[in-house]
């Protein structure tokens, strides 16, 4: 049996176009979450769709962060991150972490320090303590593996995002 068939763009019969690939990942309803670390001793935070659970044992997450982000920079040299998992009601926080040049983002947010010292954000649905385990470059993205270290979790339903919006559950 021979290994898995890759195709890359240089490949296809066509080239993707953006728009019609944006379409497509937007189809997909994700959860949403902030990822915060500390950037000299300042919290710094985004607001992150691309994530998800990898392993039980050991507890390694994955998050994708923009190769420009300063949140990704801080986790480079801190080494150390807390996913906070949004609840729905948190759009407008969602959006306030989403926008970019934003300096003073956590003002008004209810924080406390992570075991690590990365922020905990409050009335989130959970927050987990990580520590980087491994970083891989996948185009414009680096995608963090995380070690989960402390996980702290409530019941509610969780804030969701799909086409572009966010989305309430039927309940």
């Amino acid at each position: 049996m021979s290994g898995p068939v890759v195709l890359d763009e240089a490949t296809a019969a066509e080239p993707v176009d953006p728009a019609g690939w944006k379409m497509a990942m937007g189809a997909f309803a994700s959860g949403v979450v902030i990822v915060t670390t500390l950037d000299e001793g300042r919290p710094v935070g985004t607001t992150v769709s691309a994530f998800s659970s990898v392993s039980l044992h050991p507890p390694l997450l994955l998050v994708c962060l923009d190769e420009k982000s300063r949140t990704l920079a801080a986790v480079r040299r801190t080494g150390n991150f807390c996913i906070n998992i949004l609840a729905e009601g948190q759009e407008d926080l969602a959006r306030l972490f989403a926008g970019a040049g934003a300096t003073d983002r956590f003002r008004d947010v209810v924080i406390e320090p992570g075991l690590l010292g990365a922020p905990m954000i409050g009335g989130a649905l959970a927050n987990i303590d990580c520590r980087l385990h491994a970083l891989q470059r996948a185009g414009d993205h680096d995608i963090l593996i995380g070690r989960g270290l402390r996980v702290r979790a409530a019941a509610g339903a969780p804030l969701v995002y799909a086409q572009g919006r966010f989305i309430r559950q039927q309940g």
